[in-house]
């Protein structure tokens, strides 16, 4: 599953991205081109709406049930990994009048 910030919504082909590219500046001394990549992955906890009856019955704060759910993290079952490879923007430029 590719995000919907992907390179192929960024640039149409490989030409216009070597274009791009050399234009902003940011192919390192080697030649070589560096894509920021972000990989997420998502899963889901199940929480029933007495468990959250009993958790505001005794006390507990949402950042409370957040360290809670937190803890549990380890037995959720992860899936739907997504790639988010981000293709250099402009940089700033400011101009003296």
């Amino acid at each position: 599953m590719i995000s919907r910030n992907n390179i192929t919504r960024s640039v149409s082909n490989i030409k216009q991205l070597i274009s791009r590219c050399e234009s902003y500046g940011e192919f390192n001394k080697e030649g070589n081109l560096l894509l920021p990549v972000e990989k997420t992955e998502s899963s889901f906890f199940i929480v029933s709406k007495e468990e959250l009856k009993e958790y505001e019955k005794n006390g507990i704060s949402i950042l409370g049930l957040h360290q809670k759910l937190e803890e549990q993290a380890d037995d959720c079952n992860w899936s739907d990994v997504s790639l988010d490879i981000q293709i250099p923007k402009p940089k700033l430029r400011t101009k003296i009048f």
